[in-house]
């Protein structure tokens, strides 16, 4: 199975990167979209038949709705052709009450006693396999509730009876997933022309529409066809069946409880994938041919394009020794992996009838992914759903039996967005006034808006009330503008792709909330106060900064991350001192989910406040932590202990350090001077030279504390740690 992508992006460098992001902004995003579905499970299976192995079709539906304790529940899933299963989690195996008794027929419900290894990208685990139910799916459009649940319209489900699914462990991230013994029964229409965006059990849920429809039935009013490769052909000629358990029969056992292997497995389809022609070039080498094209393995599952390493080498990515451009995080079947090199690709064509698609500054990420059509090797790359972002796609896996209708092919058409570009001479302008708007009127969730300064001045967008968009770029001016979008107390602005914060680009938050499948900062600079929520549904997202400045509160404040929060080389993270109590007197930063830390931590005193002596400062608190700052920069005159603990990056005022030694290196000798000539009238003023000379060749005659352990940087002014520059 292909592991479904989230990225956490890590600059090499600060003009390359918001170079490259810039124009890769306008065209082909990172991050693509998720096409989730609302599942519904029945008790409709095939009784103790030899021969009843293979799924039934069915339009809405006719048996009895599965939930615990009776009640029917529905759940999401990730549709995902590069599954070669369909899965459930842990706990919508208990929200389903697949493992009460009664249901299907035993004791244990619909609770199998055999397993089966599973892998991707990132390894392996070991999942349950369910005795076979049925298994129903639509697009969220067809929705009747959400909020606190989840409920479909049942004469809008599409299904198949008889279908053995596999249950996830536990401590498994991945999401239910749809797989392609169910995908590979349809043709399926992904409308981006129709993004749903709901909150379901407090989380957004972000989608296009999605529709099942007959095998055959083509792109309708899609006239561009990419040919589709099925390979191996014959796993996709015979029905997708699962494996029953014969042994069975000498215990008196229904032949259908216990399978042997779940549905995909007899017919071939977990071995199967589908394949789409592309060739690519870059700084003048080439990656196939429109001659001569190279199959990459199409998931709707990954939201990135990859490369494997040989495919890499060949367009000039070696990752043995080039540096990489941006890292990603993967996480799949055997749980996340991190610093995955990726690079932006000059151009990735994919032929089409009716015209072909180019793509150009694709981002790529590099890794060997096992070819399930091909065991033992591995596929040349995937195409992920970040090159279809914006257009609508029909993906119509017919097989050639002889039977009519289309041929295989993903039918791809044109963007259904527009471009809404930021257009008032006003120096403030609300966000929702059609008139700062070269389009007339206020975005939508169709809408890719594109902020900067149209003038020689700096200018602001103000959000108000509920605003929204289908993602965001913000960025400064050519003469140094800025370009700020303030999101006022009780606002919200919520994208259905992600946001980004360019160089000389403002996102300020005061009180109000931005809610998006995920924020870059990239040269620019997040502030404020308020939250900050990613991800889509179980899907989670992050906050990502390359090379720019997250700096919480409006004076002191906090700021909260609903998601991951990933810090490249080049990001800063800009604090506050006013006190001990966070978010009153000091900022902080609250992620819910993991960091990955990385850059550099600034330090600053505000007002009146002298710590004391055993002062702490909960600074940013996670769930779990990667990594630590690369470069610390803190108040001269005290001795610092910068604990990375499991919960929380803590600050703690350990002793009193020398006044003038600028460098903290239990000296103020004349390496100090150069410091503050260095920051003289940006971190150093004359007064500190004044401060500097009246402390000349004073020195740290003990350590104030005792030397830490390996886990805990101890910045005491005899270790001799460089002080960085202040950043403007």
């Amino acid at each position: 199975m292909t592991d479904w992508l989230t990225k956490s992006l890590r600059a090499f460098g600060a003009l390359a990167m918001v170079a490259a992001c810039c124009a890769a902004a306008a065209q082909v995003p990172l991050d693509g979209f998720f096409p989730l579905v609302g599942i519904g499970l029945t008790d409709e299976f095939i009784f103790d038949d030899l021969l009843g192995q293979n799924p039934v079709p069915a339009t809405g539906v006719s048996g009895n709705l599965l939930g615990a304790g009776g009640t029917p529940f529905y759940d999401l899933a990730l549709l995902d052709t590069g599954a070669g299963l369909s899965l459930v989690t842990d706990a919508a195996f208990d929200r389903f009450g697949l493992g009460e008794p009664g249901q299907g027929g035993g004791s244990d419900g619909y609770r199998g006693t055999e397993t089966v290894p599973i892998g991707g990208a990132t390894g392996t685990l070991t999942a349950d396999i369910n005795d076979p139910l049925g298994l129903y799916a639509s697009g969220l459009q067809d929705r009747t509730g959400a909020g606190a649940a989840l409920a479909m319209n049942n004469a809008a489900l599409q299904g198949q009876t008889n279908t053995s699914t596999l249950t996830f462990p536990p401590d498994s991230e991945l999401p239910n997933v749809v797989g392609l013994p169910f995908a590979s029964q349809y043709a399926t229409r992904i409308r981006n022309d129709q993004p749903q965006v709901f909150q379901l059990e407090g989380k957004t849920i972000r989608t296009p529409a999605i529709d099942f429809l007959p095998l055959g039935s083509g792109g309708g009013d899609i006239i561009r066809k990419a040919p589709l490769s099925l390979n191996p052909g014959a796993a996709f000629t015979t029905p997708p069946g699962y494996f029953q358990n014969i042994l069975n029969i000498v215990d008196g056992i229904p032949v259908h409880e216990n399978p042997q292997l779940p549905t995909g497995m007899a017919g071939g389809i977990a071995s199967g994938g589908l394949f789409l022609d592309m060739f690519a070039s870059n700084d003048g080498l080439t990656l196939g041919s429109q001659s001569d094209p190279i199959g990459f393995f199409f998931d709707t599952g990954a939201s990135v394009t990859v490369l494997s390493e040989a495919s890499a080498a060949a367009i000039g990515f070696d990752v043995v020794t080039d540096t990489p451009e941006f890292t990603i995080s993967i996480i799949g079947s055997g749980g996340e992996i991190g610093d995955v090199p990726g690079f932006y690709l000059d151009q990735i064509t994919l032929p089409a009838l009716g015209g072909a698609i180019v793509a150009n500054n694709v981002p790529v990420v590099v890794l060997d992914v096992t070819d399930v059509s091909d065991p033992g090797n591995i596929v040349p790359g995937i195409l992920g759903t970040n090159l279809l972002a914006g257009r609508n796609v029909v993906i119509d896996p017919n097989p050639s039996i002889g039977a009519g209708g289309e041929s295989a092919g993903v039918y791809i058409s044109d963007p259904v967005t527009t471009l809404y570009e930021w257009s008032t001479a006003s120096a403030s302008a609300p966000w929702s006034d059609g008139s700062s708007w070269a389009k007339p009127s206020t975005p939508t969730y169709l809408s890719k808006t594109m902020l900067e300064p149209t003038g020689a001045g700096s200018q602001v967008a103000v959000v108000a009330g509920d605003q929204q968009a289908w993602e965001t770029f913000i960025e400064g001016g050519n003469a140094g503008q800025t370009m700020t979008v303030h999101l006022t107390s009780g606002s919200k602005l919520t994208t259905f792709s992600g946001l980004t914060v360019n160089e000389g680009g403002v996102l300020q938050l005061d009180n109000g909330v931005v809610d998006a499948q995920y924020v870059d900062v990239r040269g620019g600079r997040l502030t404020g106060e308020g939250a900050i929520k990613t991800g889509s549904g179980p899907i989670g997202g992050q906050v990502e900064t390359l090379a720019g400045t997250i700096a919480p509160g409006l004076g002191v404040g906090t700021l909260s991350i609903e998601g991951r929060l990933s810090l490249g080389e080049e990001a800063i993270v800009e604090i506050e001192l006013a006190g001990t109590q966070a978010g009153s007197e000091h900022d902080q930063i609250v992620v819910m989910g993991p960091t990955a830390l990385s850059g550099e931590i600034e330090v600053s005193l505000v007002g009146v406040y002298e710590p004391t002596v055993g002062d702490t400062f909960e600074l940013i608190t996670h769930e779990n932590r990667g990594g630590e700052f690369t470069t610390i920069n803190l108040p001269t005159g005290y001795v610092w202990d910068l604990d990375y603990n499991s919960e929380a990056v803590v600050l703690e005022v350990m002793g009193l350090g020398l006044t003038g030694d600028f460098n903290n290196d239990g000296a103020v000798d004349a390496a100090d001077y150069t410091v503050w000539r260095d920051g003289l009238g940006v971190t150093f003023d004359d007064t500190d030279y004044v401060l500097w000379k009246s402390n000349y060749g004073a020195t740290l005659t003990s350590p104030a504390v005792s030397v830490p352990e390996p886990s805990t940087l101890l910045l005491m002014a005899f270790l001799g740690l460089s002080v960085s520059r202040v950043r403007g």
